[in-house]
Formats: C-alpha cells, structure tokens, sequence
C-alpha cells in the first residue's frame, strides 16, 4: 500500500498549480480592468493561460493589456457593455468564434449600492440598475457559453458574489439581492450540469480595496478589507480546485450565526446599522461628483461620494 501510494498513486501526477490548471486555457474575466477582475487577469496570463478580459473603458483594458503583454502572458481584450444584451450575445459569439470554446469563466464585473431602504423609496433603479449588472448580465453571458462548454464536457463558471450574503449586511438590499439571485441561479445551474463535467463555484467575497469602496471612508480602517491580490488568490483557488464556494471565516461564521441564531444575528446586524450612518450623499446631504451613475468594479467607477461602495 505504501509502495502503491508512493509511486503508483495516479493523482501524484496531478499538477495542483494554477498554471496546472489554467496552461493553454481560455479563461474569460469580466470587470477586469481594475481592482480584483486585472489582478485575477494577470495572475491568470503569468501562469500561462490565454485571458479574455472583458470591460466597457477601452483606456483601461489597454493599460491591462500591456501589464500582461509586458509580462511575456496572452492576453485579448473586448470592451462591452454587458448589460446590454445584444452586445452580451455578441461578445460571447466573437469570443467562441476566436477561441472556439471557453474553459474558464469569471463572473466578476459587478455594481454595488450602499445606501438604506428607508432612503431609497424613491429609488428603485437603484435596485434594477444592479440586478442589470449583477444578475442579469451574468446569466446571460453564462448561458450564451454553456452550450459549448457542454459540448465539450468541461467547463468552470466562477461568480464573484460577497460577503454581504452571508452577513445580511444592513444598507445593501439591492446589493446583496442582486448577488443572492445569482448564487441561486449557480446552485440550481451546478445541479442540472454535475454531470456534465461544468462546475460552479460560488466566492463570497470580502471587501476588497478597490475603486468601489473608496467613496466610503470608514472602509479605510477595517482590518478584514483585502488586497486585489488576495482577491486574486481566492480566484485563483478557485478555478483550481472547483469547489461549490469559497468564503472566509468571517463569512463562514456570520452564516451560521444566522442559522444558529438568527433574532440574535439580527440584533447584531441592526447594532451595526445604528453605529455607521449613510453617507452624506445617501442622505443627500452633498453633491455627487460628475454623475449619479454608480461605481462598477469594470474600471469605470464614478462615485457618489460615499452613497455607492464595492465587494
């Protein structure tokens, strides 16, 4: 047995690396032009995968573009608004035309909101403008590749979810909504295509020091805020070792908090929403910059001062 698991053992010869498992791939990565989707992108090209990096600003995908060619990695850049869906349906076909299939998809562009419900009565595009982004633009983009990856009996979908999920963060309803339906929509998906070789993996994200809280100060001093990196390297565990989710501790522990105890989850959770207000520009107490439009994590970020904030 010993002379077996030494020397026969065929998962000896697996290469548990990230470039094991992404060398030669084809992994597509939306929002990465900044923050955790260009982290992700180069971590990806170094180890020696052909990256697709999907955004809407073409200045920022060229600066990521040249990152990773400088650094000897693939890359190919599309600038789409995937929220639009003709544009979503066309992006997917020019991408499938190019490669001829995806191995590696990243669900990572995102649209976060923190303000209230009890500021936001009159503000429900706040909740359609994420569940565009967050949720829609992700099942359609997913759907218009799964039938490749069936075809081929392989295939990864990654969705950047977060960790306000698991928390039940108070001042992001439509947030965490718009990530919890797309959590819903991996799970039943993992389900109907076990069999078929395509996995789904879910990553409640923590907060990550990019463009998308940077309106909000308090996230400043928050010892549990990661780098992009480290949000790279929960990507990258990902796609290694597929598994359903990957959550940190934190998270881990307020889920089950809530499941243990949830009046008492609750109380905590409306302790924390007394102790940090909204922002000044949630209580319309200052003027936003340039535009009301809500930061994305694609590389185009217009913050309202503080009302919209990131994973």
């Amino acid at each position: 047995m010993d002379y077996w698991e030494r020397h026969l053992d065929p998962d000896l010869s697996i290469d548990r690396s990230l470039r094991g498992a992404v060398k030669g791939k084809v992994v597509v990565i939306t929002g990465g032009s900044s923050g955790i989707g260009e982290a992700a992108a180069i971590r990806v090209a170094e180890a020696g995968g052909k990256v697709v990096v999907v955004a809407r600003d073409e200045e920022k995908l060229a600066d990521v573009r040249k990152k990773i060619t400088d650094g000897g990695g693939f890359v190919k850049t599309y600038s789409c608004d995937i929220t639009d869906l003709a544009a979503n349906d066309k992006l997917a076909k020019d991408i499938l035309k190019e490669f001829g299939h995806v191995d590696v998809l990243v669900n990572n562009a995102g649209r976060s909101i923190r303000r209230s419900l009890a500021l936001s009565y009159d503000r429900f595009h706040d909740f359609e403008r994420t569940m565009a982004l967050n949720y829609f633009a992700c099942v359609r983009l997913t759907m218009n590749l799964l039938p490749s990856m069936t075809a081929r009996k392989n295939g990864h979908v990654i969705n950047v979810s977060s960790i306000g999920v698991l928390t039940n963060a108070p001042r992001f309803s439509a947030y965490v909504a718009s990530k919890a339906a797309l959590e819903s929509f991996a799970r039943c998906a993992a389900s109907e295509f076990h069999d078929e070789n395509v996995h789904f993996t879910i990553i409640n994200m923590p907060l990550v020091r990019t463009p998308m809280i940077a309106p909000t100060k308090l996230y400043e001093e928050m010892p549990t805020v990661i780098s992009p990196e480290e949000a790279a390297d929960m990507i990258a565990d990902a796609i290694i070792r597929k598994p359903q989710r990957i959550a940190t501790r934190l998270g881990v522990v307020a889920e089950i908090m809530h499941l243990v105890m949830p009046k008492m989850s609750e109380v905590v959770m409306n302790s924390a929403y007394r102790m940090f207000p909204d922002s000044a520009a949630a209580q319309g107490k200052a003027k936003a910059r340039s535009s009301d439009r809500p930061p994305r994590s694609d590389g185009l970020s217009r913050p309202d001062a503080g009302a919209f904030t990131g994973k």
